[in-house]
């Protein structure tokens, strides 16, 4: 799967999705070309995202990362869960789409998240969107 087709599966999932925090951001897509040679770990994010070597980079595992997203609680209402029913949705396919997808945090309060995957061909993609964590 090419870049171009890949962005058009995931697409439809993350287009007028906001990550919720403090300020909500918009995804945005993210495909690193030519890194079928490169592990992915937090050294390879930090080279690929243009932070200086030795800046730390946090990982956390979807799941975790999406838990505020994708809970819905009794009163919440027909419009919140729509929107907790898309986050579970984009990351099934997420999931579906990359192995071994996580999220690599950089920065410190407003902090830019990388959703990061292997595509079937070794290029590491993904998303990316910044959260608030004050």
């Amino acid at each position: 799967m090419n870049k171009e087709e890949l962005e058009n599966e995931l697409k439809p999932f993350y287009d007028g999705l906001l990550m919720l925090s403090e300020t909500d951001s918009p995804f945005e897509f993210y495909y690193f070309e030519n890194t079928q040679n490169l592990p992915l770990n937090k050294d390879t994010v930090a080279s690929l995202a243009g932070k200086s070597s030795g800046s730390e980079i946090k990982t956390e595992e979807l799941t975790y990362f999406f838990r505020n997203m994708t809970r819905v609680y009794p009163e919440d209402g027909p419009e919140r869960k729509q929107q907790a029913d898309r986050f579970t949705q984009l990351q099934q396919k997420l999931e579906a789409l990359l192995q071994d997808v996580k999220v690599y945090k950089a920065d410190e309060i407003s902090i830019t998240a990388y959703i990061l995957g292997k595509t079937p061909d070794g290029d590491i993609a993904g998303l990316r969107t910044v959260v608030v964590e004050t």
